[in-house]
């Protein structure tokens, strides 16, 4: 019997440390993340799908984006994080309003009021404008997670004619181990008796306004970015489609940003060996001809642990009543 290392029965098995790597694990789909064994605390960054873009009213059933879908982390002992889908690009003509311009981050404004985004999550789309009110047709571009989208501006380019807006501007993440920005805005689009300029899509993957004169794209997969709207000569008057709002952005890495200009999140308390649901949403739809938004993404990042392994000591009986009744046994 070994006494030399706390009266362990048997050989001598001195204590080790040892360290679990730290793993970061991307999905561009739904999945399940399986936590490894001395994983407590989970960095993420969710990002939801972006809003498809505006278009033309030739069919009034498919004029305005549709939001996005929600992307989210699931299990014991957390409650579900989740982000809200990237809201639609609006459109010159609807009745009645179908109510999909809201979303993480909002879609770009057409004849109704622009998308509002979600706190910490997005901005708000841009606005967009009637040709009573300035002269031609106009839209706003979907609002980013790091920026609003840009509203409709004077053409710089080519005075006084109007451009739509840009959509906003991404958030950029390091989780994966170098810089990606994600979730930007759909650009907008108009045509009044005769193209009319278009606006970019924001960093981060953002889809272009598209008509005649400039093509259409829409938000980059895995982004959560908003797609871009379309116009075309199908009709002259209330013609233009906002850009899609992104995807909702949320994240928990130290020193990194949310999406709405709100600081990063606090990191999840795990349990290890444990499962969780990892939903990824899909992009909105598009009007007819416009730019469908991105699908969203997860990432999640498992910080490194040290830890110590080896057996512990083991006291005999006989030890242990020797020490108690020389008044030396300690709990």
């Amino acid at each position: 019997m070994a006494d030399t290392n706390g009266g362990i029965i048997g050989p001598d098995n001195d204590p080790t440390t040892s360290t679990q790597s730290a793993v970061t694990t991307t999905f561009n789909s739904s999945g399940t993340l399986t936590t490894a064994a001395k994983t407590t605390s989970l960095q993420y960054l969710i990002v939801a799908g972006g809003g498809g873009g505006g278009g033309f009213p030739a069919s009034p059933a498919a004029t305005v984006g549709s939001r996005g879908g929600t992307s989210s982390i699931a299990g014991v002992p957390i409650a579900t994080v989740d982000t809200v889908g990237g809201g639609g690009g609006d459109t010159a003509y609807f009745t009645p309003n179908p109510g999909t311009q809201p979303g993480g981050s909002g879609g770009g404004g057409g004849r109704y009021a622009i998308g509002t985004g979600t706190a910490n999550q997005g901005f708000p789309g841009g606005s967009g404008a009637r040709a009573n009110q300035v002269g031609s047709d106009v839209s706003g571009g979907g609002g980013g997670a790091g920026a609003v989208g840009g509203p409709w501006t004077p053409n710089p380019s080519a005075p006084p004619t109007l451009k739509s807006g840009d959509g906003g501007a991404g958030v950029a993440s390091s989780i994966t181990g170098s810089a990606v920005t994600r979730a930007g805005g759909g650009g907008g689009s108009s045509q009044y008796f005769g193209d009319v300029a278009t606006g970019a899509g924001g960093a981060g993957g953002g889809g272009n306004g598209g008509n005649g004169s400039n093509t259409v794209s829409a938000g980059t997969t895995n982004t959560g970015s908003g797609g871009g709207g379309w116009a075309d000569a199908v009709l002259t008057f209330q013609n233009f489609g906002g850009g899609g709002g992104a995807g909702g952005y949320r994240c928990s890495v130290p020193g990194e940003s949310s999406g709405g200009g709100a600081s990063a999140e606090s990191t999840l308390t795990v349990v290890g060996s444990t499962e969780y649901t990892i939903t990824v949403g899909a992009g909105g739809a598009s009007a007819v001809n416009a730019g469908a938004g991105g699908s969203g993404i997860v990432v999640t990042k498992q910080p490194e642990v040290d830890f110590v392994s080896g057996a512990s000591g083991m006291w005999s009986l006989n030890e242990v009543y020797d020490f108690v009744k020389a008044g030396t046994w300690t709990n």
